[in-house]
């Protein structure tokens, strides 16, 4: 789901790392430093405890900015409700959330997919400490993954209304369409043609941020069947309708 900073109420100090417990301390450690990784954890309450530079960089503010907030202090009502309930119901199964892919609007104005997991982590006595959260630049993956794939995903933002079939994305990945299936079920867990409808979502995401388009050619340009189509499939990926995306506040 996109996210855009709100800034509200005083800036309150990092948290010391002495203070977390072994399970936090090790996931701390390992990304504190991975610049495309985005980390940080939040205690029972919802309050940030820790945060990785990515993770504040994502909110255009400093790790210490961060941490004594909640979503709602962060981000823009939609988002933080769904943020929100995400991490009430890990906390409250133990059951982690893993590779949800949402898109996010950078603190540069950039769009970007995510693949986000959630767990629980537990304390020196037993008891639910907070919540780990890790998120994923998907396009570093993706250079990395596979460079037919990347190719293919560039092709795709250029010619986005373009009504692709899976041949012809698996000819400029250099792939035989059962390997390019196989391919984008394992690097982002969806087939080629969610891809592309993921692709078009993020094209129409920066219209109706950077442009007074109306949805119904923004639907056309991004090569939805019809506007209602266009409205049922953005919903059921970012959350909310076109339109409230667009009155959303930025």
């Amino acid at each position: 789901m996109p996210v855009r900073l709100v800034q509200k109420g005083p800036l309150v100090s990092r948290r010391s790392s002495a203070s977390l417990p072994p399970s936090a301390q090790v996931f701390a450690d390992l990304v504190e430093g991975i610049p495309q990784v985005l980390g940080c954890m939040k205690d029972p309450a919802g309050r940030y405890v820790w945060s990785n530079t990515g993770f504040a960089n994502r909110l255009g503010i400093r790790p210490d900015e961060v941490v004594g907030r909640t979503v709602d202090e962060l981000f823009p009502v939609e988002f933080a409700r769904s943020y929100a309930g995400q991490d009430a119901q890990v906390l409250a199964t133990g059951r982690p959330l893993q590779s949800h892919l949402e898109l996010i609007v950078r603190a540069d104005g950039g769009i970007g997919w995510y693949v986000t997991s959630k767990s629980r982590l537990i304390g020196i006595d037993r008891s639910v400490w907070g919540l780990a959260v890790l998120s994923i630049d998907l396009q570093s993956q993706l250079e990395s993954a596979h460079a037919g794939l990347a190719r293919m995903i560039g092709r795709v933002r250029e010619q986005v209304g373009h009504p692709w079939r899976v041949p012809e994305l698996a000819s400029i990945a250099g792939l035989s369409p059962k390997q390019l299936e196989r391919l984008t079920s394992r690097t982002l867990g969806l087939s080629p043609q969610r891809l592309v409808q993921r692709l078009r979502l993020e094209h129409a995401v920066r219209l109706i941020t950077d442009t007074v388009e109306s949805l119904g050619a923004i639907s056309a340009e991004c090569g939805f069947y019809d506007q209602s189509s266009f409205t049922k499939q953005f919903r059921s990926v970012l959350g909310l309708t076109p339109g409230a995306y667009r009155r959303a506040p930025s």
